[in-house]
């Protein structure tokens, strides 16, 4: 067994582990040790029951001594209360939900608790505690827990796989594999920053014995990992050097007449970021540059510029959006910016065609594309599929003269999926992407290191300044009155959700107690939900106004009709 050793093949995961795997990505042994935990829970604080006090958390060792489960009506919940004894004392244990205890605990058993305590005065219990069954002369012998009694590691999950499962399969492994695998760090870069070793770091980023050395181990593959991803970038810098492009001249005078048809003034760093882009465009290796900058800084402008410049050179761009909505908008915005040039404009979606005004079938603007009748073609990821999404017929796209591919809002643009959309295949297109997520310059220098980066640091003159406000309960009603206010002057407003469907549990329906599931997990419960927020502003709270409902569930006719 290796690191590339399929995870089926690791004892104990059967077909239903195996999917739930995969669902978080792991498809072998050396993915499974890299899935490393996101904290800790520190049950290493082993008391005799003597010495219980409120709070915790808390570990305890000794013998179930009496469990049963107990069904409460009004709170709709199912109690598991039990009897924990060691030689110091006695403590009552309660469990929420979870019924099976009853069976896996039994009386007479030996178990190491973790958890805290609640209660008042002499009502005192341990709370939801996880669990660990111990050796019946646990007291005798040395033994190392993995679930209790230490710093525990709580791994990121998905629906029916615990971390607790996780700790169950992943120790094992590790006991197998870290000495069979070699430390890919020089030993020259491991001195200089003082890291753990691999066999040590892998062991003490799932088991730590301290937080100190979580954290070693922590920077440890931290660095690693920006160390694998650094060269990744470089050897994708020194692939892309060897490829040749088009090189396209700055036509000056057509770029002076454009910022002049333009209803406002270009920004310094416009101005700044279009002669960036237009000095690239001269070159005969492929451009790979970063275009950021805030919503509104006008990132559009600058990319209708470069496209521009190559049209009339005689060439043909592509323009990527994420979603179908952000290609009309752009589809628009070229158009109107460039309406005085005459230029040929075209849209694609997964649903509609367009060449200027008039729609047309996919088919037929792929012809245009290939005959160079089309000069900017506009459009979501169907612009690079080889399928007509309703027919699933063979219709790639290829485009007779393609010299600039303009991403919106995704970084990672290969050299291949370029080629894929050439039908020359003697050069490779210059690539512009365009983000408005800030990228602290290390980060770009790390992740984005095969990207220059071009940055629109100001907004156009009349923008007025954006107001962020964080809102108290007590003033909500203000709030929703200056909402309100501001939709009878004219205005639009609109409420953003982080989930479509609310949670099937909520914190209420579990009587507010924090003991089946961390705050983290209360706090996911409890966050909105569009449909459910929907509801309630449409019934309640703005049943005068119009107020309608989007989501990523909907289809695109509904998603269009709203918008």
């Amino acid at each position: 067994m290796d690191f590339s050793t399929p995870v089926e093949k690791i004892p104990r995961v059967g077909p239903a582990f195996l999917k739930k795997l995969h669902r978080l990505g792991i498809k072998t042994a050396g993915q499974l040790l890299y899935h490393f935990p996101h904290r800790y829970e520190d049950f290493s604080n082993l008391i005799p029951i003597s010495q219980v006090k409120i709070g915790g958390p808390f570990c305890f060792q000794g013998q179930i001594t009496d469990i049963k489960n107990i069904r409460t009506f009004r709170k709709r919940m199912m109690l598991t209360q039990a009897a924990l004894q060691d030689p110091t004392g006695k403590l009552k244990v309660m469990w929420f939900n979870q019924p099976y205890l009853a069976n896996t605990l039994k009386k007479g058993t030996f178990v190491c608790l973790a958890g805290k305590i609640s209660g008042k005065g002499k009502s005192i219990y341990l709370s939801n505690p996880a669990y660990e069954k111990l050796p019946d002369n646990f007291r005798e012998i040395d033994f190392e827990l993995s679930h209790t009694g230490r710093l525990i590691p709580v791994y990121p999950e998905t629906e029916g796989l615990s971390s607790k499962w996780l700790r169950f399969i992943v120790k094992p492994l590790l006991l197998k594999l870290k000495d069979r695998i070699p430390d890919f760090l020089p030993p020259k870069i491991s001195k200089k920053y003082d890291f753990l070793a691999f066999q040590e770091a892998i062991w003490q980023i799932h088991f730590p014995d301290s937080l100190e050395l979580a954290e070693k181990a922590k920077k440890r593959f931290g660095f690693e990992e920006l160390f694998e991803l650094s060269l990744f970038v470089q050897r994708e810098r020194l692939k892309l050097a060897k490829e040749k492009a088009l090189a396209i001249s700055i036509d000056v005078d057509l770029m002076k007449e454009f910022t002049k048809s333009l209803p406002y003034e270009l920004t310094n760093a416009q101005k700044k970021s279009s002669w960036q882009i237009l000095k690239d465009l001269e070159k005969p290796r492929p451009m790979n540059r970063l275009l950021e900058g805030d919503v509104g800084s006008g990132k559009t402008v600058v990319a209708a510029m470069a496209a521009l410049n190559v049209a009339k050179a005689g060439y043909q761009s592509a323009f990527l959006a994420p979603t179908e909505i952000l290609a009309k908008q752009h589809f628009k915005t070229i158009n109107e910016v460039l309406k005085k040039f005459k230029l040929n404009v075209g849209l694609i979606t997964g649903k509609e065609s367009y060449s200027g005004s008039k729609k047309i079938t996919r088919r037929e603007l792929l012809e245009k594309v290939t005959n160079k009748k089309v000069d900017i073609l506009i459009g979501t990821h169907a612009i690079i599929q080889d399928t007509t999404p309703k027919t699933s017929e063979k219709t790639p796209i290829q485009f007779n003269n393609l010299a600039l591919v303009i991403i919106d809002e995704q970084h990672r643009f290969g050299v291949e999926q370029r080629a894929k959309l050439c039908r020359q295949k003697s050069f490779i297109p210059h690539l512009l992407s365009m983000t408005a997520t800030p990228i602290p310059r290390t980060l770009s220098l790390t992740v984005y290191g095969d990207l220059d980066l071009s940055i629109i640091d100001e907004m156009p003159k009349g923008r007025k300044k954006i107001i962020t406000k964080i809102i108290q309960s007590k003033d909500k009603k203000a709030t929703y009155e200056f909402i309100r206010r501001q939709v009878k002057e004219g205005r639009q407003a609109f409420v953003i959700c982080p989930r479509i469907e609310p949670a099937k549990t909520s914190a209420e329906d579990l009587g507010g107690q924090t003991l089946v599931l961390d705050a983290r997990n209360f706090s996911w419960m409890d966050v909105k939900a569009v449909k459910q927020e929907y509801k309630k502003l449409s019934e309640e709270i703005f049943s005068d106004l119009k107020v309608e409902m989007l989501h990523g569930k909907m289809g695109s006719q509904e998603k269009e009709k709203t918008m």
